[in-house]
């Protein structure tokens, strides 16, 4: 009891310098919020890969998190547990082929009759490589971050 004690007397003795970690905390964990939304390469041709990345996404993300808290002077040993919304999404290229047809009818009477039709095809884009075919994957849609615990 006296070493929980003695540990909110020393939180009340630095609490500037603790105020200035809550806050670095606050806005790393604001940044990890959005920075996955907003990352890609920005290039429109679709990339064809045979498999997706070995690395795992979430655990990548909590050790830059561990590294980057644990430089903040006075944080000590940091723990960081992340929680994602979904997994990766692929989109994967397609050959989209659209039509519009319009028709316009009059009778006798002067009514007019108009109809118009669309039509829409979508077909998977393919690519052989060696003796396999593979749908070429235009993009790769990384989770966004739902939550984030820090323990320092």
């Amino acid at each position: 009891m006296s070493k929980l004690k003695s540990l909110f007397q020393d939180i009340k003795q630095n609490s500037a310098k603790n105020k200035f970690l809550l806050w670095g905390l606050g806005l790393v964990g604001a940044l990890m919020l959005v920075l996955p939304a907003n990352c890609g390469d920005g290039s429109k041709q679709p990339a064809v890969t045979s498999k997706l990345p070995e690395i795992d996404y979430q655990q990548q993300l909590q050790r830059e998190l561990e590294g980057i808290l644990s430089r903040i002077e006075g944080a000590g040993r940091v723990t960081v547990m992340l929680t994602l919304d979904d997994d990766a999404e692929i989109v994967y290229a397609s050959n989209e082929e659209t039509s519009r047809r319009t028709t316009s009818e009059e009778d006798s009477q002067g009514g007019v009759r108009q109809q118009l039709e669309y039509d829409s095809r979508g077909q998977l884009v393919i690519v052989q490589t060696g003796n396999q075919e593979e749908p070429v994957i235009e993009k790769i849609i990384k989770p966004r971050v739902r939550g984030v615990l820090v323990v320092a």
